[in-house]
């Protein structure tokens, strides 16, 4: 069964690169404007910036799961895309050039 992969720095609006009291910041000011919202929305927001906290937050998870993120990153990024004279050729064929 493949599980989807959670992007925890998107969960909290951070940079992969965030320094670990960025982290600590942003997710203590969503916690706390989030507890004051008694609505099952903001309840599964909660539940999903802790567990993004309870791993960012700690030293030894967070480079665990920084491997797992470039290999996610590597395999989300686009193809290089043809260059205009190789579709230009693709399309047409190969132009005629006299020797």
């Amino acid at each position: 069964m493949i599980t989807k992969f959670k992007d925890y720095y998107e969960v909290l609006g951070l940079p992969p690169r965030a320094h670990v009291r960025q982290i600590e910041e942003t997710y203590w000011e969503q916690a706390h404007a989030l507890q004051r919202i008694p609505t099952r929305k903001a309840a599964r927001r909660l539940r999903a910036i802790n567990e993004a906290y309870e791993v960012l937050g700690t030293p030894h998870r967070r480079l665990q799961y920084d491997s797992e993120y470039l290999g996610y990153q590597t395999l989300r990024e686009e193809p290089p895309r043809p260059r205009l004279l190789d579709t230009i050729v693709s399309l047409l064929g190969k132009p005629f050039r006299p020797d």
